[in-house]
């Protein structure tokens, strides 16, 4: 783990690319993201990436959030992309 961020009251460790990925849907919080766009911003350094490399990392960082008790969520956009919000429940 890279960082800890500290989620409700409870600590968590998240790699560069977690990071990376909720920084850039916090900063976009309320507008979708594309899995394109994400994944560019995540390998921006001429390294390829695929699809499910993003997915991978986006599924991680949800467990993560889920974990400790975080009232966002990153909902999928089926084809579009992904969107920060704040969970209803």
């Amino acid at each position: 783990d890279i960082a800890r961020v500290t989620v409700s009251g409870t600590a968590i460790g998240l790699s560069l690319q977690e990071v990376s990925t909720l920084e850039r849907l916090m900063r976009s919080a309320g507008r979708v993201i594309t899995k394109r766009a994400l994944g560019e911003h995540l390998y921006a350094i001429a390294r390829e990436w695929t699809d499910n490399a993003v997915e991978t990392i986006v599924r991680r960082l949800r467990r993560k959030l889920s974990s400790a008790g975080a009232t966002l969520e990153i909902t999928t956009l089926r084809g579009i992309g992904y969107l920060l919000v704040e969970n209803e429940g």
